[in-house]
């Protein structure tokens, strides 16, 4: 499957292992937002500093942080649009310049590729906010199996949707609770994985065992592969090509290749992001392939 234990396998410009994608700017900025010009989530676009006096400073008492409230409501739109406008320099540099130091004690393997020779390549959709019935009876008429990363708050209430999406040899993973950047001080990292993996088994059935990181952030902090270990999680699945909402392509190695993991989201013109993404893989002579049988 082209991963070691305790560390993480990657694909560069050459097959390079790297610890994948915390995207510098995850934390801060959200990384990697939506899915735009393709990428990750994202960077927000800077405002202009205003001239106005500075209001007068005012104090605020001390707040719980959203990822520990499972009533607070997270934004529907992902960070993700914004941030991989720089194209695929971006996306490489994301996915670069990783430590391996926190990964030697853990059984948890970090990977954005599958090391194999069949021609195939992994669709994995992530969020749940908008689900799609166009995409669903694309899904449904090409049997396209699909491992989907969601987040518990987008898809508590719609179970059946889900399970359908997932049923040619898919399974639903891992996004956490509340799409916390996992490499933020104030996540509640064992919230947003365990919680998420005690209501998935009781709401699907099973136990999560891939996780896939908010903005891919954070995948080797002590904490996460701390949580992520304890709680039943064996993977942290990051990504090598993203397909936009507008069906723009982003690839770490052009052009789509076997083994490569694709990104995309449950947005409005998902269908369409699946139906280009799937043509792309017909042209190198690759079908998608549950990744949940090669991992």
């Amino acid at each position: 499957m082209g991963v070691l234990t305790g560390s993480s396998h990657m694909r560069g410009s050459a097959i390079a292992v790297v610890i994948g994608l915390p995207f510098a700017f995850a934390a801060t900025a959200g990384f990697l937002a939506g899915m735009a010009p393709i990428g990750g989530e994202a960077e927000p676009v800077a405002q202009a500093a205003s001239t106005a006096p500075a209001p007068a400073p005012t104090v605020e008492p001390a707040s719980t942080p959203v990822s520990t409230s499972p009533s607070a409501t997270p934004s529907t739109i992902d960070p993700y649009i914004e941030a991989m406008s720089g194209g695929s320099e971006t996306l490489q540099q994301g996915q670069s310049d990783r430590s391996e130091t926190n990964l030697g004690d853990s059984d948890v393997e970090i990977l954005n590729w599958v090391e194999t020779d069949d021609p195939v390549f992994f669709i994995t959709i992530d969020d749940g906010f908008d689900r799609s019935p166009e995409a669903l009876a694309l899904i449904q008429d090409q049997q396209i199996p699909v491992t989907a990363f969601l987040t518990e708050f987008a898809v508590r209430d719609h179970t059946d949707y889900f399970n359908d999406v997932t049923a040619f040899r898919g399974s639903v993973q891992n996004h956490t609770m509340m799409h916390g950047a996992l490499n933020d001080p104030t996540t509640d990292v064992e919230w947003e994985i365990c919680e998420t993996q005690d209501r998935f088994e009781a709401q699907f059935g099973y136990r999560p065992w891939m996780l896939r990181p908010p903005y891919g952030a954070g995948p080797d902090e002590p904490n996460v592969l701390k949580y992520a270990e304890q709680c039943g999680i064996n993977r942290i699945v990051l990504w090598n090509v993203v397909v936009s909402n507008g069906g723009e392509v982003e690839y770490w190695e052009a052009p789509i290749r076997s083994g490569d993991i694709v990104l995309l989201h449950w947005q409005d013109n998902l269908a369409q992001s699946l139906q280009t993404i799937l043509d792309l893989g017909r042209e190198q002579g690759l079908t998608p392939a549950p990744l949940e049988e090669y991992i």
